[in-house]
């Protein structure tokens, strides 16, 4: 295809050579003084060209590296820039255009990817006047796929947490709800639950819902405001309920049926005026899903440790947290979960312990088969349910089989039985952390907290 201009010169020079010399002279001035504009305007058109060719091929490099970022599980910074700047250029390259070195990639709290990109192209006109490049900018936007995430997590602050290991672990959770719930609340939702938990699991005003209410007076069966009954050491105690809950049992035990029958109600709980640190009932209680981050941290922050460990009763309410048949006992309607199977929706279960299970119940009050305080503290009885780590091992279970991702968090553990306990609860091995250390801890709280928010951008 010919250009326009030197035909144009092309049709001078023929009618040039039609006229007369008198002529032929005032047609070569005309022409002497119209070709600097006419080569003017085709190396302008040049460079435009140039520039429009160059401006394409780096808009779709740069859509195609933007898109590549969105696609990915990525959420670091860095790692969107490094991923982003890579794939850019491999593009470029691939389309015989040079390499980019200014460009950005980030992504917002809506969860959209932005890709901005620039490179400079040589030109002739402008190199002329000193300036020997033109600068092309180009911009792209992908919207990244999301899902709401509910998370309840089960905290230790048994009496072993007393001390430097509750200040550590209070820093960690703090970094993890920070992590977790989002600023940007919609078009997706990030919420956390947390529960506190040592022998039992204080449910404050709500216990009366999940346990039942209780009789007045003293009764010598469970049921009443206050229990009495024959311990270990043979002698006849009484005891008074508290907030607190303990296991369920019969069929409802290992299940998030809603406590709202006599057969599915939570354990009640018991503690004498000597009871001590072995069947207190702690002060810190539950605190439902909520996008407020403040009140969240707060909360952790006035964690006290004392007692025992019950990590099954702990697991079980944070089960409880996520549990769509438990949403009508937290009353706020921002802190009822979704139901199983909502579309754009993950679940996660967070267990984190210092210790061995060694704390279960019977009618509410420390069994005398537990590994914790004595015939004088226990109940003439068994546990009713067996062990707490073999009852943790069946929620375990049905946790996972309900399609919730459980995380284990094992921290300065030295047992092994309480190591194996958490990498068999997980939802894998690698969904298992032990830590030890507060730095470590950290550690693991982080790595969980990104886990989960790529699981919220990538299933």
């Amino acid at each position: 295809m010919r250009h326009e201009p030197f035909l144009t010169l092309r049709k001078i020079a023929a009618l040039a050579a039609r006229l007369r010399s008198d002529e032929r002279g005032v047609v070569i001035i005309l022409f002497a003084a119209a070709l600097p504009v006419v080569l003017t305007l085709f190396l302008v058109l040049v460079d435009h060209t140039r520039g429009v060719t160059a401006r394409t091929n780096l808009q779709n490099s740069l859509d195609a590296a933007t898109l590549y970022v969105a696609k990915s599980n990525l959420t670091s910074s860095s790692e969107i820039q490094a991923l982003g700047l890579r794939v850019l250029n491999a593009n470029q390259q691939a389309s015989g255009s040079p390499s980019v070195s200014s460009a950005r990639f980030t992504l917002s709290p809506d969860l959209r990817v932005t890709g901005t990109a620039s490179m400079d192209v040589p030109v002739t006109i402008s190199s002329l006047v000193g300036r020997a490049s033109l600068t092309v900018n180009t911009l792209a936007e992908v919207a990244r796929s999301s899902n709401n995430i509910e998370v309840g997590i089960a905290l230790d602050i048994t009496g072993s947490m007393s001390g430097t290991p509750l200040a550590q672990m209070k820093t960690a959770a703090k970094e993890l709800v920070d992590l977790i719930v989002k600023d940007q609340q919609t078009p997706h939702y990030s919420k956390v639950a947390l529960v506190p938990y040592s022998n039992a699991v204080n449910y404050g005003t709500l216990a009366g819902d999940a346990r039942g209410t209780l009789s007045n007076g003293r009764c010598d069966t469970p049921g009443c405001q206050q229990y009495r009954f024959y311990n270990a050491s043979g002698n006849r105690q009484t005891y008074d309920a508290s907030t607190c809950v303990t296991e369920r049992i019969g069929t409802a035990a290992y299940t998030d049926a809603a406590p709202n029958l006599a057969t599915t109600r939570l354990g009640r709980h018991y503690i004498g005026a000597r009871s001590g640190d072995a069947n207190l009932c702690i002060s810190s209680s539950i605190l439902p899903l909520s996008t407020n981050r403040t009140a969240l941290k707060n909360s952790i922050d006035a964690y006290a440790a004392a007692g025992s460990t019950a990590g099954h009763i702990g697991l079980a309410s944070a089960w409880y947290m996520v549990s769509p048949n438990f949403g009508y006992l937290w009353g706020d309607a921002a802190s009822r979960p979704a139901a199983y199977g909502t579309r754009e929706l993950i679940k996660v279960v967070i267990l984190m312990t210092d210790g061995e299970f060694n704390t279960a119940h019977a009618d509410g009050v420390l069994s005398n088969d537990s590994g914790f305080g004595n015939n004088d503290l226990q109940i003439n009885k068994n546990a009713t349910n067996g062990s707490s780590h073999n009852q943790a091992l069946s929620l375990c279970s049905a946790i996972k089989q309900q399609g919730i991702i459980l995380y284990t968090v094992g921290f300065n553990l030295n047992s092994q039985n309480a190591r194996n306990l958490m990498q068999t609860c997980a939802t894998s091995t690698t969904h298992a952390y032990l830590p030890s250390g507060g730095t470590a801890l950290r550690d693991a709280f982080r790595a969980i907290a990104q886990e989960i928010n790529s699981l919220r951008i990538s299933r």
